[in-house]
């Protein structure tokens, strides 16, 4: 019976310096003291995962909902921007074209007076008309506007060469050489000129020159700041016009002209996206007509913090609303479980007064909800544990009279096995007398007596006769001295079954012409006990005899772990020779040496069997049951 002690912490503790009231209510909300209050902070947990849920979705939503409208929108002006410039580019071409085909079927000089209020004529119909001129088949200026660049040549300039294809519009880019004849800007940087040419035709076809006009940057800003006046209600945002490859043509203070924006991370029928923390909105050139654009982009774009301000405060607002409903929650949620759960409460104080003593049994409330049935199944548990303690202090008082009587019989049956030992290892010492020592002297004894013969017979012997009984002295003494260090030395106890067997196998193998095979299973290596070192000892008997009478030539020791059923195991040991053998049906009254295998054996429980008859040679095979060993 296993008794298990709570203990309850002292009361107090580190709010025990508060206020009581204040310490009271503390006590209310602690989710370790109060299952209501658990109750509670379980439904403000989830409130409050909720919050984050529907905050985090709300803001993603918002904020897809808002790319896709301010996106639409900001595509929307970028697209409608770059059509008004296609648009126009368009028209001043086919304006330019018109304009070439009139001087052109007037007779006379390119360079005359008519020409001249004609380009000038020309540059007033519209302001961001920089310079106009003509040139002649040499590619010399004849006339320009103002007398700029007259008598230069400009037969190396793209848009010379491309009138003669017809109307020619070449991208935006800076006239070094018009600007130093025209007046300074304002802010001093170079002007970028959009040129425009077409080839002057006469009533015949036969082209006379090119007609050439620069347009200023003008008309671009002024588009640039219609698209941003439509825009004034979003401050952050911004209109870039971009080149081919990305270059800002005409930007803003954020993004500078010259700079560069990636248009690989805008593909084509991409209307807007969110890079780098920029909401954009894009267009790209498709021309006017049979325009084909001069493959600019347009981009309306603002910071995503700034698009996303409105969407990020209306997620705000709704989690902090949800975290405020499940604040309130929790608190309306502590009060009512309290309510509900006071029953239980009722339980818990019953069962604490039945811990402390105060009280020797269980009363739980009276009521048919939970509380009730749990508040009765304890008491009846209580009752059915009160009684079984007694019942079990009377099996207590039982157990301990039958092991006073136990131990008794236990003292009485120690003290036989200690005679029993005393009486096996007699035993043991005969046997290891009779396999040395007698053996020894009975050889002493033949010699003795073969001497007293001889000094009649042939006293020329004695010396030999007389060695050899010095000999077996020696020899006796020996296994005197080996006997009773074997006393002393168990192979087994200290080494092993396994090295203990190779070792004497090993050493009977010195001892006899013989061939002595060794075959052991390896889960034996490790035996240790009174069984192993039992074995050993007829194992090292039946050597000894095969070797001293089976006269053979090979002999063979074969150690073996089988299945016993149970959960144990069979050990099986079997000394083979095939020797001269013996004849059990004499008597074998006086061989001490099967006398003790036999003896031995008794003493382990095991089966021992003796196979020989004369000319077949001898088996001793041993069997016993021992409990299963590791990896066998």
């Amino acid at each position: 019976m296993t008794n298990v002690t709570f203990a309850r912490k002292p009361a107090g503790g580190r709010h025990s310096r508060l206020p009581p009231a204040l310490r009271r209510v503390l006590r209310a909300l602690d989710p370790r003291l109060r299952l209501a209050a658990a109750v509670g902070w379980s439904i403000a947990l989830v409130s409050l995962a909720m919050a984050l849920l529907v905050g985090f979705w709300t803001m993603r939503e918002a904020r897809e909902a808002l790319e896709r409208e301010i996106g639409q929108l900001y595509a929307t002006h970028a697209q409608r921007l770059i059509d008004t410039i296609d648009t126009n580019l368009a028209g001043r071409r086919e304006w330019v074209a018109a304009s070439a085909t009139l001087i052109g079927v007037r007779d006379g000089d390119l360079a005359g007076p008519d020409t001249e209020r004609t380009l000038n004529d020309l540059k007033g119909a519209l302001n961001e008309i920089e310079w106009a001129g003509i040139i002649d088949l040499n590619g010399i200026v004849v006339a320009g506007t103002g007398g700029v660049l007259v008598g230069h040549s400009v037969g190396a300039r793209p848009w010379y060469t491309g009138a003669f294809l017809g109307p020619y519009i070449g991208d935006v880019h800076s006239e070094l050489l018009l600007d130093r004849f025209l007046p300074p800007t304002r802010d001093g940087e170079p002007r970028r000129f959009v040129e425009l040419s077409a080839p002057i035709l006469d009533r015949a076809g036969t082209i006379r020159g090119v007609l050439a006009v620069t347009l200023g940057w003008s008309w671009i800003e002024s588009l640039q700041r219609g698209t941003l006046a439509t825009l004034k209600d979003r401050p952050g945002a911004e209109v870039l016009l971009l080149g081919i490859d990305g270059t800002v043509l005409f930007g803003s203070h954020q993004t500078p002209r010259r700079s560069h924006i990636d248009l690989s991370a805008y593909p084509f029928g991409t209307s807007h996206s969110v890079e780098r923390g920029l909401l954009s909105g894009i267009a790209r050139s498709s021309g006017f007509a049979d325009f084909p654009g001069l493959g600019w982009s347009v981009m309306v774009r603002e910071p995503a913090a700034i698009a996303f301000r409105t969407a990020d405060r209306a997620s705000i607002s709704i989690f902090t609303v949800i975290a405020l409903g499940g604040l309130l929650a929790t608190l309306a949620s502590v009060l009512v479980t309290g309510r509900i759960m006071g029953r239980l409460s009722a339980v818990a104080e019953a069962a604490d007064d039945l811990r402390t003593g105060r009280k020797t049994t269980f009363t739980g409330p009276v009521s048919r909800d939970e509380a009730g049935r749990i508040g009765r199944s304890i008491a009846s548990l209580i009752a059915t544990l009160q009684q079984a303690n007694a019942e079990l202090s009377a099996v207590n008082e039982e157990l301990d009279a039958r092991v006073e009587e136990r131990t008794r019989e236990i003292e009485r049956l120690s003290n036989e096995a200690r005679a029993a030992a005393l009486v096996r290892e007699r035993l043991r010492i005969s046997r290891d007398l009779h396999d040395t020592v007698a053996h020894t002297l009975l050889g002493l004894l033949t010699q003795i007596r073969l001497i007293r013969r001889l000094v009649d017979a042939d006293p020329s012997r004695l010396p030999d006769e007389i060695r050899r009984a010095d000999e077996a002295a020696q020899e006796g003494l020996a296994h005197a001295r080996s006997a009773v260090s074997q006393l002393r030395y168990s192979p087994v106890r200290d080494d092993g079954f396994g090295p203990a067997l190779r070792r004497l196998a090993a050493m009977q193998q010195d001892r006899t012409a013989a061939r002595l095979i060794l075959d052991m299973d390896g889960a034996v290596e490790s035996m240790t006990g009174q069984t192993p070192e039992t074995l050993y000892r007829m194992i090292e008997e039946a050597l000894r005899n095969a070797i001293r009478h089976a006269n053979a030539e090979t002999i063979q020791l074969t150690v073996a772990v089988g299945d016993g059923g149970e959960g144990k195991q069979t050990l099986y040991v079997a000394v083979r020779d095939d020797g001269a053998g013996f004849d059990r049906a004499v008597d074998q009254a006086n061989h001490f040496g099967l006398l003790g295998l036999h003896e031995q054996a008794e003493l382990i429980g095991a089966a021992l069997s003796v196979n020989s008859a004369p000319g077949q040679g001898t088996v001793v095979a041993v069997s016993v049951t021992i409990p299963s060993l590791p990896g066998g």
